[in-house]
């Protein structure tokens, strides 16, 4: 018998809940000259939306200046390792990003981010992210998804599709089949 394989609203529940356990990924940017780079970064999510800041003297934060789309991953690798393979889950992510120049949506960006990580409660790390008007060498961005491949080997080993979003980015408009063919 086939595995029972997950609708659109179970592979959102399931990102949203990767986005939520896991801290540490990876995001790439291409600069002007078209030279790929990548960066690890802390991302704290608001359903499909991530968060991540920067320092405004990084390579990232040019090439999103000149082009807003960008791709992230983040992957649950479980402490058993190959023992724990059926657990492994995954998301690849292309979105656009916006830096985040309001200041409610900077509050708003601090507080997912407090929420999420238990080692920034007591942290002052965003304070000065609160005074209006200061001057930063810091910024948010928020990354809205357009598509994504979402892999999860608790639905069966080696389970991928391809996640289509919705317009807005806040959910899951479509799955498709991965194919697994290799390219001749």
């Amino acid at each position: 018998m086939p595995p029972v394989l997950p609708d659109a609203s179970q592979v959102e529940k399931a990102i949203t809940d990767l986005l939520r356990e896991e801290e540490i990924g990876s995001i790439a940017t291409v600069s002007a000259d078209g030279t790929p780079s990548a960066a690890t970064m802390h991302f704290a999510s608001d359903g499909l939306a991530v968060y991540c800041h920067t320092f405004t003297y990084t390579r990232k934060y040019a090439a999103l200046k000149n082009n807003p789309n960008i791709a992230y991953a983040l992957a649950h690798t479980p402490a058993e390792g190959f023992h724990g393979r059926m657990k492994v889950r995954s998301v690849q992510v292309t979105g656009r990003a916006t830096f985040l120049t309001e200041q409610a949506d900077i509050e708003h960006a601090i507080d997912v981010s407090r929420e999420q990580f238990s080692w920034l409660q007591d942290s002052n790390m965003y304070d000065n992210f609160k005074r209006e008007g200061v001057a930063l060498r810091q910024i948010f961005f928020r990354i809205d998804p357009v598509s994504a491949l979402w892999a999860d080997n608790r639905v069966h080993m080696l389970y991928r599709t391809l996640v289509t979003f919705t317009p807005d980015g806040k959910n899951v408009a479509s799955l498709a089949p991965y194919d697994t063919k290799a390219a001749a």
